[in-house]
């Protein structure tokens, strides 16, 4: 075992937590309220008017051999109180399904029932009757198709639209809506449990039903114009697949298929080509992975197993190719491959060792080949590929995705590929860990020559990460410089670990911390001659291995690029796997991010571009996997349920306190979890069945009093109270990022995100003699109150100093190592 492991912490009290929001009143609500016969006429008339357009293009598709539509069910584009619209929020009341939720309180919806239950709230709303109060919060109905294509393209199909030919050929990614979501299966080992178990199974059924039916109307209409090219793939609200369609068929799904809620253009997908070296060979004695080692899953371009420094990495009986049409696993893209330099770097992170050393693989690679020969991903959907890796690999727990659009994320929705990963993780309870995606030189050069210079070029939208990169759970990993370069004609963008050049950055959608961490992927050079000239050179290039099958040499330095960035944590990844086989995924995420640093000052005064660069650092696999005589932590693994909060508590021993001492003590805490999703909302918080967050006590902040400030009652119904005036008197830690915006790291909120990481520094006499935490769980749109799995890891660090904590800590929290 390690000599400094993590020690695991108990959790010490849960309760019911206080969540002390409370929405102002409306004055448009209030208004309406005041006014309700203006405002009943101005709905009915909107609704009249509605329905009316809405029969009239039903009868006339009729006429004109058009695919049929159910004249009951008519699309609406309605604006309500943002206030009213929570995570869990929707309008079945209303007897409108939510199709998407938009900004600023609008909603596409779908009435399913001709309007009518709208209507009969609206008749009560004016005649002040029960279940008529809400119709203040409808503010607006907008009238016509027009908002359509605004709100459910993309940018380019939107850029397209008015010029579309009827009779041009399209191939789309569609999401259709379908929100029927289920709860836990329930347990048929409790109290009433069978019973329950037969409702859920009948209600399995029914969704089962209504989904095929929604699915097969879906293909009876785009039948009349073309064909859908995919299966579908179903998440909880939303299936998604991939459809070739004419014009005229686009126009008609836009503007009147109601359940649609995003239509983009198919991404490009591909990884980084090769280039030729010359040939050259180091001995090195190599040794396979330990028997118990984990395999590490390379979804790329293949791999060529034969190689001399990683074939005895390769189980062979587990490699396949997903590519359509060709069987071989090799991999065969010109100039060295990719998926071999891939795998390369999760056996080799430092490069190969010295010669006549002796090297023992670090774990077992296999070998998932989707990219074609030309390094491209043909004829399949993202989304499908991604469910049918994980069901075919089942024994995996971790996947190396070192592939990406070749287009910046889109800010809408999240995508089906990076939604469809969000989902398999939390499923099956694996890992993706996913490159940021890179800039081509070529673009980086042209932004040069325009004067917008490294690294401003990177806050251009098309910089931004890509698909699918943006995927909540996920691991993204961006790339930083090994080291800075400059001769008489060539000079490095950026010095030693600053942000690669090629390196997409965040934030991820919806304000998500991305990429999560960094690794050193290599940088590139630019010529000081006029007319500058941007590529990489081996001095600012990792030394990876080349597959050989084409020529060359069995390794070299001559490719850069975050798809070699995101292996070296893969390798990091497989040693937390060794040291902890049967833990949630969410403890790996958690380490990895609690083990990372930023650079350079960013360490003590992070900023808002140095978080949207570099995410939370460089990992250390030191600090990753291990502790030091100056360095503890605890961590724990958890289920959590709505309207929960779990408090965890660590005691500080006196000695660490001494007032003559002014040591720099680093507290560093991260929360790591994840939930169900679903596509047809915007930010994190509705995307989310439930989200978490964490607090901290202030400094001298008893557990006891921490307790009733988090809890408003603890188990068994027990109310608890706090003086708030005593509180806002405390001192509360100086943590660098915050769960707000508007804290230090301007623009930047933890709370976004489901990896929640922040750290403070203080001085050694200033700690209190207890530091206490809490996670709490907050509604999401799950009604069912299932729970979701959560880690928090704390490590407390001395600074600049020998001075030994890790025993006193640990014998003060009476913590037992295991043998």
């Amino acid at each position: 075992m390690e000599r400094f492991p993590h020690l695991k912490f108990l959790q010490k009290i849960t309760g019911k937590p206080r969540l002390n929001y409370v929405p102002n009143p409306n004055e448009t609500t209030q208004k309406n309220l005041n006014n309700r016969v203006e405002h009943y006429g101005y709905l009915s008339q909107k609704t009249s008017s509605l329905k009316a357009s809405w029969l009239e293009e039903v009868s006339q598709r009729e006429n004109n051999d058009l695919p049929p539509l159910d004249k009951n069910v008519i699309p609406i584009f309605l604006q309500i109180n943002p206030d009213l619209i929570g995570n869990d929020f929707d309008l079945k009341s209303f007897g409108i399904e939510i199709i998407s939720q938009e900004e600023d309180g609008f909603i596409i919806g779908a009435s399913l029932d001709g309007l009518n239950a709208l209507n009969s709230k609206i008749k009560k709303f004016v005649n002040q009757e029960y279940g008529g109060t809400k119709i203040a919060d409808f503010w607006k109905i907008i009238i016509g198709n027009q908002w359509k294509p605004e709100n459910i393209l993309s940018e380019y199909l939107l850029s397209l639209w008015k010029n579309i030919n009827d009779n041009e050929i399209f191939a789309v990614e569609i999401g259709i809506a379908f929100d029927k979501p289920l709860g836990k299966e329930p347990d048929p080992t409790k109290q009433g449990g069978k019973a329950r178990l037969q409702k859920h199974r009948d209600s399995q059924v029914e969704r089962d039903d209504k989904l095929m039916e929604r699915q097969d109307q879906f293909d009876e209409f785009i039948k009349y114009y073309g064909e859908r090219l995919s299966s579908f793939i179903d998440l909880e609200d939303s299936f998604s697949c991939k459809i070739e369609i004419t014009g005229k068929g686009l126009k008609d799904l836009v503007e009147n298929y109601p359940f649609v809620f995003e239509v983009s253009e198919i991404d490009k997908i591909n990884a980084i080509n090769g280039s030729e070296e010359e040939e050259a060979v180091i001995e090195i004695q190599i040794v396979g992975p330990e028997d118990n080692s984990p395999e590490i899953a390379v979804i790329d371009s293949g791999i060529m197993e034969e190689h001399k420094y990683l074939s005895a990495s390769i189980i062979a009986r587990n490699s396949k190719s997903y590519v359509i049409g060709d069987k071989s696993t090799a991999d065969h893209v010109l100039g060295g491959g990719h998926g071999t330099r891939v795998a390369g770097a999760i056996l080799y992170p430092y490069g190969l060792p010295k010669p006549d050393d002796v090297y023992q693989l670090p774990c077992f690679v296999r070998n998932i080949r989707v990219l074609n020969h030309n390094n491209e991903l043909v004829n399949t959907f993202p989304a499908q590929l991604m469910q049918e890796i994980v069901e075919d690999n089942s024994d995996c727990k971790v996947f190396n995705l070192s592939i990406n659009s070749t287009a910046p994320y889109r800010l809408k929705h999240m995508s089906s590929w990076a939604a469809t990963i969000d989902n398999l993780i939390n499923q099956n309870r694996i890992l993706f860990i996913i490159s940021a995606g890179n800039i081509d030189s070529d673009v980086v050069r042209d932004y040069i020559s325009k004067g917008n210079n490294y690294p401003d070029f990177l806050n251009e939208p098309y910089c931004r990460l890509a698909n699918p990169a943006q995927s909540c759970f996920a691991l993204t990993i961006g790339s930083i410089n090994h080291s800075t370069f400059e001769d008489n004609y060539w000079k490095s963008l950026g010095d030693e670990q600053d942000v690669s050049a090629f390196s997409r950055i965040g934030t991820g959608i919806w304000g998500m911390i991305k990429p999560d961490v960094v690794e050193f992927g290599g940088g590139f050079v630019i010529s000081k001659s006029v007319f500058a000239s941007v590529r990489n050179n081996e001095f600012t290039s990792p030394e990876l291995l080349r597959s050989t099958l084409n020529g060359g040499n069995a390794f070299g330095k001559d490719r850069v690029g975050t798809s070699f960035a995101t292996p070296k944590v893969s390798h990091i990844v497989a040693q937390l796997l060794k040291l902890y086989p049967n833990e949630d995924v969410n403890l790996l995420r958690g380490l990895v991010v609690q083990g990372a640093r930023l650079p350079k000052d960013f360490f003590i005064n992070p900023t808002s571009k140095s978080i949207r660069c570099l995410g939370y650092g460089i990992p250390s696999l030191d600090r990753v996997t291990n502790n030091t005589h100056q360095r503890i932590t605890f961590y724990n693994t958890n289920n959590i349920k709505v309207e929960e909060a779990h408090i965890y508590s660590l005691k500080i021993p006196d000695s660490l306190r001494s007032p003559a001492e002014e040591y720099d003590i680093l507290i560093e805490v991260t929360l790591s979890y994840t939930a169900k999703v679903r596509r047809t909302r915007q930010k994190t918080k509705s995307y989310l069945s439930t989200w978490l967050d964490w607090t901290s006590s202030k400094l001298g902040e008893p557990l006891e009093d921490f307790k009733d400030y988090v809890l408003s009652e603890i188990e068994k119904g027990q109310a608890t109270s706090y003086d708030k005036d005593l509180r806002n008197d405390l001192t509360g830690w100086n943590w660098k990022i915050k769960n707000t915006s508007r804290g230090p790291v301007e623009g930047i909120n933890r709370t976004n995100s489901t990896i929640q990481k922040d750290w403070s520094i203080i001085k050694s006499h200033d700690l209190p003699n207890e530091l206490s935490f809490a996670v709490r769980a907050h509604k999401g749109w799950d009604k069912m109150e299932e729970e979701v799995s959560y880690s928090l890891v704390v490590s407390i660090e001395i600074l600049n100093s020998s001075l030994e904590i890790y025993e006193a800590i640990r014998i003060e929290n009476e913590i037992e190592l295991e043998t």
